[in-house]
Formats: C-alpha cells, structure tokens, sequence
C-alpha cells in the first residue's frame, strides 16, 4: 500500500521491463486489488444511494444513513467532503461532536503551525473535546496520508484534515475509495458504524474550491440579531447567527439558510447534567472564545 499521497504516476507493473522488453520480460501484477474494486463498487452504491437506502454488495446491513450535523446538511458516508469559509473550523467542530456519538474522531493539523485548537471553544459544540484525537502532522503530505490510511481502516466515524496544500483529483479520488472501503470493511464484519466519512479544509484560505469532493459547504458568521423589544430570550440563546451555504451537492442546487447551533449536552444515567456543565443547554462562561489558540 502506497505510503505518500503525490500526483506522480504508479511504476510499471513489471519489474526491470524497460521499453524494449518482450513478454518474457516477466508476469505483469494485476492493475487493481481486489479491495480497490471492491471499493469501487461500494462507492457506486453509496452515490447511488446517498440517502441511506438500499444495500451495498459485499454485505446484508442498511446502508448507512448520512451524518446530519445541521437539519439542513446532510454528508453522504463513504465520501470525502469539503467545508470552506471563514467559520469552516465550527462548522467542522460540529460535524465532529455529531460523529462523536457514532466512534473517534480523528483531526489532522499541519504540526508546524503554532496555534491550536482551542477546548474552550470546541466545548460549545461537541459533547466530549476530551475525546477528540488531534494529530499534527510533520509534513504536508502527511495531511492526505493519514487521512486515507484512517478512512480504509474504518476504524474511526469521521476525518478532519486541515490541509496547506490543494489536492488533485486522482488524490481526491484515493480519499473517496479509502472511505468507501472502510465502510466496506465494517459492512463485511457485519458492523453499519461506524461508517467512516471525511472533511477537507484548507488551513490558510477561506474560498479554497478543491475539485472532485462529494459536496461542498460554507459557514460564514452573521451578526447577533438585537432582540424585539419586551423579547425574552430563551435560556442559551445569545443570539449568535451563521449563514450556512450549500455550495455544490450531487442533485441538489446552491443554496443557503441561516442557522444556530445548539449546545451539546452529556447526560449521566439519572439525565442531570454532569458537573462542569450548565443545565438546560445553557452555555458556561467563555462559549464564545474562538476555536484556534
């Protein structure tokens, strides 16, 4: 299995053939592994039956439905999607604590950076900041490379990869058949989660437009909408607003909404609110701190 990401061709098939090799030059390896076709097959499926119904081949479980994080965006599993505008880090911190409830989620950062992510403000929209797994990365393509090994193992409900530089479309498609064959591993093992999806984000530029990603989307901050007079507020509510854009999705045209984001909220088994936490969805001081520190 390759170990890089990179826009280079693959070697001959044969070994030592050179350009006067005859076919004695030596067995030629098969141009696919099974587990690619398969892939391949799955991954049809899946775009044919983005909206959870139907089975795919190799297994007897539902398809999986797609992850949800905003009533009004859906992200098919066993693809690779892509999250741009300013507030892209939110809108991928609440697609994070969505999947959180499904398996791990894992974060890849480009490790050269001085800021991080800030748990403060993750609290504000996953259940469990404490669980996230956060990996920086040494090198830029070490940002493709583990978010490729992380969807074809299956191991995990959800791929954050924060990237410095743009992808091409055969790289792009390598992410597409590695998510679409950990979710066929799971389906194999007669497992349905968790079923493994990924989101691109560049780390530097808010309008990155990558090419080959199953749907794309922005998040862009509004500003609070003063209260009506002798308006009550209900509790958490702090009037914070975003504009969520639907930018390019399979069958669906552009389009935008604007939305809130509600709390998170961990209940112990008597369903109060663990210590730590405000009761009834309300926020703690200090939600509104950025998400880089």
């Amino acid at each position: 299995m390759t170990g890089t990401l990179d826009s280079t061709p693959p070697d001959d098939p044969r070994p030592d053939a050179g350009p006067d090799a005859g076919p004695d030059a030596g067995p030629s390896r098969p141009a696919s592994k099974p587990d690619r076709a398969a892939a391949a097959r799955l991954l049809a499926d899946l775009a044919a039956h983005g909206s959870g119904v139907g089975l795919a081949a190799g297994g007897d479980a539902p398809m999986p439905a797609p992850l949800v994080p905003l009533e009004q965006m859906a992200l098919a599993r066993g693809r690779v999607h892509e999250l741009t505008g300013p507030a892209r880090r939110t809108l991928a911190a609440a697609a994070a604590g969505v999947a959180q409830a499904e398996g791990p989620v894992l974060w890849l950062r480009p490790g050269w950076r001085a800021e991080g992510l800030c748990p403060q403000g993750l609290a504000a929209l996953m259940p469990d900041p404490g669980a996230l797994i956060v990996a920086n990365c040494a090198r830029a393509p070490d940002l493709l490379w583990g978010m490729e090994e992380a969807l074809r193992a299956g191991c995990v409900a959800l791929v954050v990869s924060e990237i410095t530089e743009m992808p091409d479309l055969r790289q792009v498609r390598r992410l597409h058949l590695a998510a679409a064959d950990g979710v066929m591993r799971n389906r194999l093992a007669g497992r349905v989660q968790p079923a493994p999806l990924g989101l691109l984000l560049a780390h530097e530029t808010a309008d990155a437009r990558i090419a080959g990603v199953e749907s794309r989307w922005a998040l862009h901050p509004l500003p609070p909408r003063p209260p009506a007079p002798f308006e009550t507020l209900r509790p958490g509510d702090d009037g914070v607003r975003w504009r969520l854009d639907r930018q390019l999705m399979r069958g669906a045209p552009p389009k935008d909404w604007e939305v809130r984001f509600e709390r998170p909220r961990i209940a112990d088994r008597d369903g109060q609110a663990p210590d730590g936490q405000a009761p009834d969805g309300q926020a703690p001081d200090g939600q509104g701190v950025a998400l880089l520190a």
